[in-house]
């Protein structure tokens, strides 16, 4: 069995936040020909359904940067948290510095009104400044993170404590650099945590048993496959552990020159459906390698 590992954001979804037809029948036809195609986001699991359920496809999830798999039928089958008392150091070290927060876990994505509110003002701030065209195509990726399904919404970070839920992952955004450089440093010094980024304005904690290589690893010793000849598609940072894991890596067109550089190939771009590309010509060598 071979296995394929796809991103969502920046990779298999548009600038419309929507899976392509074109990308749709590329899946289909891999499904077809036996291939266990993943999602693998930092997206959680209920939010990746509905993305799913749109277009008629049905595979593995791999979510919030690997603490979460689910299997094709909803189950969930592998469940990696940050424990609550050092989810309340974070969320308390994040809200006394005013960075935007979101606490993903396998019910909601839970975010504090005011801080919300204040995210969305800065966005529309700058959409109305006189921006260059990576700082507008970084506000408007900002801008399409509103779109996820599953937000809860409260009044403070201790109302999200107090949930009954489990955390998987904690996103914090901000669009000054030195003060994610800063979030990043304080994070990544702690033992038990995995900092990743997916966008230039965010960061995403994890407990450092979850990455996407490692589920995707795990995930393929569950199905009794192996990773040898496995491909995953992305475009960021977070896609940096399942690339390591597989045979063949693929960059999307729109990932930046660093990704790309360690990629054994690079696609289109994800408005042109650079996954279905990627898709077709790895059908292609993998029938011929028959």
């Amino acid at each position: 069995m071979s296995f394929i590992a796809i991103d969502l954001d920046g990779t298999l979804l548009n600038d419309q936040n929507e899976i392509s037809e074109e990308n749709i029948k590329a899946i289909q036809s891999a499904q077809e020909k036996g291939l266990e195609v993943i999602i693998s986001t930092g997206r959680a699991y209920f939010d990746v359904q509905t993305i799913c359920e749109k277009a008629k496809i049905s595979p593995y999830v791999i979510g919030t940067n690997g603490a979460t798999i689910h299997a094709k039928n909803g189950e969930c089958i592998s469940s990696i948290t940050i424990t609550k008392d050092c989810a309340e150091s974070i969320l308390q070290w994040l809200d006394e510095r005013n960075y935007y927060y979101e606490v993903f876990t396998d019910q909601a994505i839970y975010a504090t009104k005011k801080r919300r509110q204040d995210f969305y003002n800065e966005i529309h701030s700058l959409k109305s400044s006189d921006l260059d065209k990576d700082m507008k195509e970084l506000v408007a990726e900002a801008e399409r993170q509103f779109d996820q399904f599953g937000y809860v919404f409260v009044e403070s970070y201790q109302d999200i404590l107090r949930q009954a839920e489990e955390f998987n992952n904690i996103l914090a955004c901000s669009f000054d650099k030195m003060k994610l450089e800063e979030a990043w440093n304080q994070f990544k010094t702690i033992d038990e945590l995995m900092v990743v980024s997916s966008a230039d304005h965010n960061i995403e904690i994890t407990n450092k048993g979850a990455s996407k290589g490692m589920a995707l690893e795990k995930l393929a010793f569950m199905l009794n496959g192996t990773l040898d000849r496995a491909m995953a598609i992305g475009d960021s940072n977070n896609d940096l552990s399942m690339f390591e894991k597989v045979g063949c890596s693929v960059a999307m067109g729109n990932a930046k020159d660093e990704i790309k550089a360690v990629c054994t190939m690079t696609t289109l771009t994800n408005v042109e459906n650079g996954v279905a590309h990627a898709l077709n010509r790895y059908m292609e060598s993998f029938a011929a390698a028959k």
